[in-house]
């Protein structure tokens, strides 16, 4: 996965906007583990410094926390076309 980045210009903490090397991208990749080794611990190192960064990860985290809520399923139609197309199919081996 590519990952903008953008230079950290402070190593203390700030109440600025973002300016660190984490994007919105690169928190929802730590958030569902999808980040190297090495993302994840400068990911965590920028945490540790910026508040409105763990600001945003903690919104994140609260919308995640929320999408097992939310269930999808498809129209009545949608299965039954599938279901015909399956079964006039024939099937590959």
């Amino acid at each position: 996965m590519l990952l903008t980045r953008i230079p950290i210009t402070s190593l203390q903490p700030r109440t600025m906007p973002m300016t660190t090397m984490s994007t919105p991208l690169s928190l929802i990749a730590y958030l569902y583990r999808e980040l190297s080794p090495s993302d994840t611990r400068a990911v965590q190192q920028e945490l540790a410094i910026d508040l409105l960064l763990a600001e945003e990860l903690e919104g994140l985290l609260t919308a995640k926390r929320a999408l097992p809520q939310v269930t999808f399923s498809p129209a009545d139609k949608t299965v039954s076309s599938i279901l015909a197309y399956s079964l006039a199919s024939p099937m590959e081996v």
